[in-house]
């Protein structure tokens, strides 16, 4: 039997290099960090010039499907089932690759995996990929990993094509903390705007909040993995069918070195649960109350504690950010307008008004709203 092939995916910033790394020292699974961000983006930016999407849309293909950026449920998934993978998308992504950062897998002559390819569809050549660039021995390998950030909508088809998944979140406040403050800008480069931030993690949890109970999914909370770490790695082997592995637990990255975390503030060791509530001591009032009010259901639906009153929500939503983190032209449209205010308004007003239809521009999945609208009718 093949090795079985895991995706691993979730917001920047919420404990995907954590899982890469945790993967990478189970003894007998390879494990790839960011080896293809550019073929998934390009791919995903084909598929909506395909359907007309606006053009800020197809400049981040791996948004937050909400919005001017949604689609019909299961249309990305027919689009990515065409048997045959673009030979000259896949050539343009692979060539700009080569001089991109995002990438953090770099193999030694990335040519050899278009060489020697014989074509089928996109799952068909990432495994093909990871087997050509093996980085552990192919005779120890018992499963393979690969490691993409804001990625979650590619799971449907990844699922389908017989890969299990791993789906990390976060805290929205602390993910904030961490793009926003310390060293963030070295790790995720020029800041991107708070409601995208915002709405990007919304899609997250309801992807999390979709596939809680599927057995080829792990839905993990990072704060529950920085807590128990071995226990975690331990039952993603059992998950995985490798038994009697023991392996270091000094957490190695591929180059071979100790890994020291890619906190946005500390150099530490091992794995530590200091960033966990983090945003209390960094976070101002106002971009607190501003994240929790953007992402109240959600948060509540994934086991967070906004300290928001949901009767105080709309206003919050109606007052808007004291600082919009404006600082990519690409991402204007996210600039907290009247527009982008009436949105998260309505969005608000079709959770807790109980007359209101499902939209699918506001909430990915019908089910997902639902969920939203009984847990926040608790209060």
């Amino acid at each position: 039997m093949s090795a079985p092939l895991v995706f691993v995916t979730g917001q920047m910033r919420s404990g995907t290099t954590l899982i890469d790394r945790l993967l990478w020292n189970v003894p007998g699974v390879d494990c790839f960090s960011q080896p293809l961000p550019l073929l998934l983006s390009q791919i995903k930016a084909a598929f909506l010039q395909e359907n007309g999407a606006p053009a800020h849309a197809c400049a981040y293909p791996l948004n937050d499907q909400q919005f001017e950026n949604t689609y019909a449920e299961g249309h990305f998934l027919g689009f990515l089932q065409n048997p045959e993978l673009d030979p000259a998308l896949l050539k343009t992504a692979m060539t700009a690759m080569r001089d991109y950062s995002g990438q953090k897998f770099k193999p030694h002559n990335p040519q050899t995996a278009l060489d020697t390819w014989q074509g089928g569809d996109l799952a068909n050549f990432a495994a093909h990929y990871f087997v050509t660039h093996t980085q552990k021995p192919a005779q120890d390998i018992k499963a393979r990993a690969w490691k993409e950030t804001n990625a979650e909508d590619y799971l449907p088809y990844f699922l389908a094509s017989g890969m299990k998944a791993i789906l990390v979140i976060r805290d929205p406040r602390d993910v904030a903390t961490s793009l926003y403050y310390g060293q963030g800008g070295q790790h995720v480069g020029t800041a991107r705007p708070l409601l995208f931030m915002a709405r990007q993690w919304r899609k997250s949890a309801a992807w999390f909040s979709r596939y809680a109970k599927d057995e080829n999914v792990l839905c993990v909370r990072y704060e529950d993995l920085v807590a128990n770490p071995e226990s975690h790695r331990q039952s993603w082997q059992d998950w995985l069918g490798i038994k009697n592995a023991s392996g270091d637990f000094s957490l190695q990255s591929q180059s071979g070195k100790s890994w020291a975390g890619n906190s946005s503030f500390d150099r530490f060791d091992g794995i530590s649960t200091k960033a966990v509530g983090r945003h209390r001591t960094v976070l101002g009032d106002d971009e607190r109350s501003f994240i929790e009010a953007l992402c109240y259901g959600e948060m509540r639906l994934t086991g967070y504690a906004p300290d928001i009153k949901p009767e105080a929500v709309l206003a919050r939503l109606q007052d808007g950010p004291a600082r919009d983190y404006l600082e990519r032209e690409t991402l204007a449209h996210y600039a907290y307008d009247e527009s982008r205010k009436h949105e998260e308004c309505e969005r608000w007003k079709n959770i807790t008004h109980g007359d209101t239809a499902f939209d699918p521009a506001m909430f990915l999945f019908e089910d997902h709203f639902q969920a939203l609208r009984k847990i926040t009718s608790k209060g």
